[in-house]
Formats: structure tokens, sequence, C-alpha cells
């Protein structure tokens, strides 16, 4: 997948040639290799092994979806999308949902869902987080407009990679926005589907300046010490796909 990235990715990681994948010989190579996934066993794994495996995992499925089933169009679509479309990895299915919910995210509910991932007794849950890591929203790809830029990690320096993963996302103008004459922080919507694991609406901003560049950084400091309301808006998120 590192290849397909160098050949049919633009140079921000921003829009793939997806026609010019599906044709490759790299993409060929890289659906043969994934049939050995079936006899994988991932509980000997480190925690930053996992999230890199994971992460990797999800971003190159995802690629691989929009190559056999297209991209979802609407609401309907995006369920085959993210929940039919599967591998199966160490003996268990696995969609790019429960990868993202049931795995990455400690077996949460997606958003404007009322079941888990998981049941008790799924032998899945064995791999699944016991805490969620805020980082993990701004390493997934899904192939949108508005997703993170697509990127695969190494398990050494996974930490690092993710905070500059946030960085770059929230450097982009859909990522985030400060308004000081509305004194409005306009942030990414993925932070209030997911707001389970961002915590208090209030309490982001102060969070999300360690993750920003300078500039953005000065502007969201200015905006908070001095002492008045700071009002949270979030911007669209665009689903068309990144082609």
């Amino acid at each position: 997948m590192s290849a397909i990235l160098e050949s049919y990715a633009s140079d921000d990681r921003l829009h793939l040639d997806y026609i010019g994948i599906s044709n490759s010989e790299e993409f060929r190579r890289y659906v043969n290799l994934v049939e050995d996934l079936q006899r994988v066993n991932l509980l000997s794994l480190s925690d930053d092994e996992k999230l890199a495996f994971f992460l990797n995992l999800h971003n190159s499925m995802a690629i691989h979806a929009v190559v056999r089933i297209g991209h979802p169009g609407g609401m309907i679509d995006r369920g085959a999308f993210f929940s039919d479309f599967m591998y199966v990895i160490g003996g268990h299915p696995y969609s790019l949902s429960s990868i993202k919910n049931g795995i990455l995210r400690s077996n949460r509910r997606p958003p404007y869902s009322l079941i888990k991932p998981f049941s008790n007794g799924d032998k899945r849950l064995e791999l699944a987080f016991e805490k969620v890591n805020r980082l993990i929203h701004f390493g997934i790809w899904n192939a949108t407009r508005a997703s993170p830029s697509i990127r695969f990690f190494k398990s050494q320096g996974i930490e690092s990679e993710l905070r500059n993963a946030a960085r770059e996302y929230f450097q982009r103008d859909d990522g985030m926005q400060v308004d000081l004459a509305k004194r409005t922080v306009y942030l990414p919507r993925i932070l209030k589907w997911y707001s389970a694991d961002f915590g208090q609406e209030k309490e982001i901003p102060e969070w999300m300046i360690k993750h920003l560049d300078a500039s953005k950084a000065g502007l969201l400091t200015h905006l908070m010490s001095d002492g008045g309301s700071v009002n949270i808006a979030y911007q669209d998120y665009d689903w068309s796909l990144n082609s």
C-alpha cells in the first residue's frame, strides 16, 4: 500500500487515482497478501504494534472497498461500505466499522447507533483497546474529501505520527478555524460525532492548542485568555470521494 500511495496519491495524500490503483500490479499483490491475514495471530502484538496494524488495515481496506464496491453516495450506501465489506483476520470477520469502533474505539457505539460493534463473549473483544486514544481519529481515513490525509503507520513512534496527523488536519481550512470577531471556533464535525472520545465540548479548544501550528494556536489562546465566552460551531463534512 505504501508503494500504491507513491504512485497513485497526490503529493498531499488527499486525492487518489482509484482507476490507476485498480489496474496496478501493486494492488494485485496486495489482494493476494490479504488472504494470508486469515491465519495471523494478533494476540502477541504490543499495543503500539496493534495500533499501527489496525490503522493501516482500516486505511488499506477503505481503498479496497472503493475499488471493489464503489464509494457511498448517501446514508444507505454507507452501511454497505462501512459494515458489509469485510476481511477475515485470524479467523474472524472485520469491517471498517468494527475495526474503528470495535477495536480502536474500545467497542464504543458508532454515531447514531444504539448497538456496540461486539457483543459480550465476542472473541474480537480480546483485541479491543482498553482506552480510546483521541488521536486515532486523525489517522483513520475513509476516502472522503473531509477525511484526514491517508497515511500508513509504523509501530515505533506511532504516537508522534498521530500528533503530526492531527496538526496537519487542523491546519486545513476544513479542519479548524478561529473567528475572533464572532468569538467562534469552527471545529471538524468528527469531533461532534465522536464526542464520547473527545470529552466535554468546552474542554476541546484547550486540548487542541497543543496540536495546532503557532498561528492558529496563538489565535485560539488569545480568544480564550480574555475571559469572554467562546462559541463552538462545527463545519460541514464533505462526503464526496477524494478522487
